[in-house]
């Protein structure tokens, strides 16, 4: 059993075999994450993710920005838009101040979230990159008269 084989999320191990980059519990990162397959955030990053796996933001983790993902599991705090292909979880010790787009999104209780959800019947995959670009550029609201 090595160091990184498990990693605990509001109760539940998840498994983080697939997981290419780790930022650690003291660590903080600044900048743009793009993985082809997953990451774990365990101290504070900035910027925007982008894995083809996997992305766990665990209890001590914290985003400012913009997570794509295939799955996302969120324990942690995340300040910023989350689209995931597949699985978007919010655990009950997770805290999300953004929009939430998913295949399917579980939102456990005790968790908490301001923003909207979005939830998407077939696959994400083409729709990622536009989605978040037609969210960020919304149009000016034209006067009435």
């Amino acid at each position: 059993m090595g160091l990184f084989d498990n990693i605990v999320s509001g109760g539940k191990k998840l498994a983080i075999g697939g997981l290419d980059s780790i930022i650690g519990e003291n660590a903080r990162f600044k900048g743009e994450i793009v993985s082809a397959s997953g990451v774990s955030i365990n101290g504070e990053f900035e910027g925007k993710i982008k894995a083809e796996g996997e992305i766990i933001v665990t209890p001590n983790g914290k985003v400012v920005g913009e997570i794509h993902g295939g799955t996302v599991v969120v324990a942690g705090r995340v300040d910023g838009n989350i689209i995931a292909k597949d699985i978007l979880e919010v655990s009950k010790s997770g805290r999300v101040h953004g929009d939430l787009t998913g295949g399917k999104i579980v939102i456990e209780e005790g968790s908490t979230y301001h923003g909207r959800v979005r939830v998407e019947s077939g696959p994400l995959s083409g729709e990622i990159e536009s989605v978040a670009s037609e969210e960020q550029t919304d149009p000016q609201p034209k006067p009435l008269f």
